[in-house]
């Protein structure tokens, strides 16, 4: 019969390495596809979709990895209690939250936390908006190709596959640390 500790540190570790994988193949293949759209304003919209949805799911999958983890590390008894499940918490919370504000450090904290609640889809943080009515739903908005400028495109891509790449290579050593910890509890 397996261990609940076991169990949890399994789940922990296999969370760091969806999230090393999503990160990667953001860094370095869905980045790079979006410079072969036709125009700047569709590179626009979806650059901030696959923004959005890495952040949801690197935010997710690092806060799975880190209760997990920190949960085994809380339960075991004293004699087995080992620190590489702290290391890992924390380098995953770095790879994640840390490496998302210091890439938007610029909004300010305030404004960093606005948008991870908007991103994550958590509505019982979000602001409340009202409803739309049935008229607004039915709006389409059209949006002129001037609007975008291609190199302040071309840089959001740059400054986003960087923050992916930096991101995966902290879930990366993370997951590292986690496989080997496992290995060395024998679990």
């Amino acid at each position: 019969m397996l261990c609940p500790i076991t169990i949890t540190k399994f789940i922990g570790t296999v969370s760091l390495g969806l999230l090393t994988g999503v990160s990667y193949s953001t860094a370095f293949v869905t980045l790079p596809a979006l410079k072969a759209l036709p125009t700047a304003s569709h590179a626009t919209r979806a650059l901030k979709d696959v923004k959005r949805r890495s952040r949801k799911h690197a935010i997710r999958l690092s806060n799975l990895a880190t209760s997990c983890l920190f949960f085994a590390w809380f339960v075991v008894p004293k004699r087995k209690k080992h620190p590489y499940l702290l290391w890992v918490c924390l380098t995953s919370t770095i790879g994640s939250l840390g490496v998302d504000f210091w890439f938007n450090r610029s909004l300010g904290l305030g404004g960093w936390l606005r948008t991870v609640v908007e991103d994550i889809d958590f509505p019982s943080l979000s602001v409340r908006q009202r409803p739309a009515s049935k008229k607004d739903d039915d709006l389409v908005v059209v949006e002129s190709d001037a609007d975008f400028n291609g190199e302040s495109v071309q840089r959001d891509m740059d400054r986003e596959r960087r923050l992916q790449f930096t991101r995966s290579w902290f879930s990366g050593a993370a997951l590292a640390m986690a496989i080997v910890g496992l290995w060395g509890d024998g679990a």
